[in-house]
């Protein structure tokens, strides 16, 4: 051992009386040292045999004041030591002779030099505890102080945060134009919290002019980092959701933004362990890189691997938009191999019809003649003389814009169709009207030469007949998604309508009536061309779009003969299952999912008791688990038939009359309607979509501290906000 690391080496070579004031009491708060010695003495008898004498470790128990240097192998008097005035054996060369021990050890202690120096030694501890007693009431008083201006500006940072809150929920604008001292304007967020500051107490009011200077809360940065936590705080609490459910579901949909960014929104669908179905969405993901399937499975495989997907995902639905386009099959598939009970089906949340378009968006000409038929609502928005026009010319027979949202390809091509000559007797109207400004002219000039455009009308022929099958369809699907067989029959007629209609004498028929539509243009537009070659044009794009909604619904539909166990919660059948038991529907929940349904009887058994019961018959399905939920009887009577009932209302194809009410998608697709031309943050997306659950999150007692915690452990702030212990 180094001596420079002995305590007593150091004591021998520097007199403690020599030692700087700090070091003094640094040595006295670490006590004397007391190590283990390994030195032995070997003594002779009178008889001439030898003995060993050993160093016990008990000896510094019975005497404290015994001190040891591991260096020297040798006691010491640690009072002596310290304060010693003549030079002996238990201050200088050390005590290692162990024959005598308890004898020298007596005589020692009862020597009056070593009482001097114990009292000496004593006096100095007690001042050097007055010492520390009075540093620690003195840092004690200054973590109060810190602790109390720690309590005044989080009081203030929540005001803070309830105001960011606020704008984020009504998803309104935080800063204005003209922020100037001299303006009149000082934006939604300063004008919101002047508001809550004069309405909370003194001491809050006092604070914040006391810190203004240094941190008002008003920079654009402080609103972006707080966004970040409130919506970093929702997520927390959706994953805790989720863990803490049997299963849910998958469902992406298209959110290309304004400036044409391919991206796509996430959102998974199920029961809570409270009983309450919901959707949550997971965010917004840029895909405009790479929208393969391969990549697009990578980022569910991402984002979904903490929430233990692999053995709680039951379903998964695409909206069939561009960023999915043509992998739809590739990326069910990989998705599938990896989860085998994640069943591939449509959600009747989207529409059909557009669902069907955007699967022709691959076909250049559809593609431009949907862009083009999407633009005719431009000219009636938010003009009353043009409403006027519309109305005196086609009067009842076309709903106007005030009547009619135009935000369905569908709605608008029916429209389109039904008053062809009606609209362009409008545009025509418009045109030469003296207030028509020029945009609208030049908007109108364009829209007739649609209409006068034989491919325009050839294609609004088609679709239109298309349309008016699968709009039957979609209301069919809506209003008996439980009954699977039904519906399944509805789509194997509805394909069958479609496929009859791929023949030469129907697109015949459609190019004759686009050719009346158009007045015979199709010669002008294509002079090179005999007659021959324009028909078998337009029939291998007629034969090619049938043939890609063919397809479409093939693809969308493929997994509903999976999924005949869903007819097992149809409410309406209840009275027939009573006396006639769904066997096979069971059979093909059971070989659906394995894992989850283990007790095959029991939730037989279960069923029957259900089926039996009238309460039962006369609500829906999520009424039912709404029902089964609250009497608790799920816990004693039917756990397997409350299993039942969470995963099927969890599946996507399952729509309820309320489910309007917490639709996820929809109000997806309202956050993007009411932010166009804005950049969309996923996180204040979040907390706009999340509006209701995180009305709940604030009606707990530690949500605003713990936005604020995440808020102080982003980086140092120039206030301080979190408290000293």
């Amino acid at each position: 051992m180094n001596p420079e690391n002995d305590v007593v080496c150091n004591l021998l070579d520097t007199p403690f009386s020599r030692w700087r004031e700090e070091d003094k009491r640094d040595l006295l708060v670490c006590n004397c040292p007391t190590p283990h010695l390994s030195v032995s003495v070997r003594k002779q008898k009178k008889s001439g045999n030898s003995y060993q004498l050993h160093f016990k470790s008990t000896w510094y128990g019975e005497y404290t004041w015994l001190c040891g240097s591991v260096f020297l192998q040798k006691l010491f008097c640690w009072a002596c030591l310290l304060f010693r005035v003549k030079k002996n054996v238990w201050n200088n060369a050390g005590f290692g002779d162990f024959a005598n021990s308890t004898r020298v050890f007596h005589k020692h202690r009862d020597s009056s030099e070593h009482l001097k120096c114990v009292l000496q030694l004593k006096q100095v501890e007690r001042n050097l505890n007055s010492i520390r007693d009075a540093l620690q009431e003195s840092s004690l008083l200054c973590i109060k102080i810190f602790n109390e201006n720690v309590r005044l500006n989080r009081n203030f940072m929540k005001v803070v945060v309830q105001a960011v809150i606020y704008l984020a929920k009504q998803e309104l604008p935080f800063r204005g134009h003209d922020e100037q001292v001299s303006s009149h304007n000082h934006g939604n967020f300063k004008e919101l919290l002047q508001t809550l500051l004069s309405g909370r107490s003194g001491e809050v009011r006092n604070q914040y002019n006391k810190i203004k200077c240094v941190f008002s809360g008003e920079s654009k940065t402080i609103h972006n980092e707080l966004i970040e936590c409130i919506s970093d705080y929702v997520c927390n609490q959706i994953k805790k959701e989720v863990n803490e459910t049997d299963f849910f579901s998958l469902q992406i949909d298209d959110a290309t933004d304004v400036g044409q960014n391919c991206q796509c929104s996430i959102i998974v669908r199920f029961v809570t362990s409270h009983g309450k179905l919901v959707e949550r969405f997971l965010g917004f993901y840029d895909v405009s890189s790479d929208q393969t399937a391969q990549a697009l499975f990578e980022l569910i495989d991402s984002i979904l691997g903490s929430l233990n997907y692999r053995n709680k995902l039951i379903g998964q639905c695409y909206d069939g938009a561009s960023v999915m386009s043509g992998h739809i099959n590739d990326l069910q598939k990989k998705v599938k191999d990896e989860v085998p009970q994640a069943i591939f089906i449509h959600c009747l949340a989207h529409r059909l019809n557009l669902v069907l378009q955007q699967s022709c968006n691959s076909i250049s000409s559809c593609r431009i003649f949907f862009a083009n038929l999407s633009g005719i609502p431009t000219v009636f928005h938010h003009s009353g003389k043009r409403n006027h026009i519309l109305n005196s010319i086609v009067g009842r027979r076309i709903p106007t814009a005030v009547e009619t949202r135009w935000t369905s390809n569908s709605k608008i091509l029916k429209t389109v169709v039904e008053n062809w000559d009606g609209l362009k007797e409008v545009f025509e109207e418009i045109k030469i009207n003296p207030g028509t400004d020029s945009t609208s002219i030049r908007q109108c000039g364009g829209f007739l030469n649609d209409m006068n455009d034989f491919e325009f009308s050839f294609l609004a022929l088609v679709f239109y007949d298309i349309f008016s099958l699968t709009d039957v369809l979609y209301d069919v699907l809506q209003k008996k998604c439980l009954d699977i067989s039904y519906c399944a029959a509805k789509i194997r007629g509805t394909y069958d309508l479609i496929n009859s209609k791929g023949n030469e004498e129907y697109c015949n028929k459609i190019f004759h009536n686009a050719k009346v539509r158009s007045n015979c243009n199709h010669k002008r537009q294509h002079a090179q061309l005999s007659d021959e070659d324009i028909f078998f044009k337009y029939k291998s794009l007629f034969y090619e779009i049938i043939d890609n909604i063919l397809s479409q619904i093939n693809t969308r539909f493929q997994d509903l003969n999976k999924v005949s166990f869903i007819s097992l919660v149809d409410t309406t059948k209840f009275k027939n299952y009573s006396k006639e038991f769904p066997s096979g529907a069971l059979q093909n929940l059971i070989e659906c999912y394995p894992p989850i349904f283990k007790k095959n009887q029991c939730l037989q058994n279960e069923l029957e008791l259900l089926y039996g019961d009238s309460n039962y018959s006369s609500v829906n399905a999520l009424k039912a688990l709404e029902m089964l939920r609250q009497s608790d009887v799920h816990q004693d009577v039917f756990q397997e038939v409350y299993k039942l009932f969470s995963l099927v209302v969890s599946l996507p194809s399952i729509s309820v009359s309320v489910e309007r009410s917490f639709s996820c998608l929809k109000r997806i697709k309202t956050y993007l309607r009411n932010t166009i031309s804005q950049q969309r943050l996923s996180s204040l997306a979040n907390i706009s979509i999340h509006r209701e659950l995180l009305s709940e999150l604030e009606g707990q007692p530690s949500f605003l501290d713990d936005i604020i915690d995440k808020f102080a452990a982003l980086k140092n702030r120039r206030i301080d906000l979190l408290y000293k212990r």
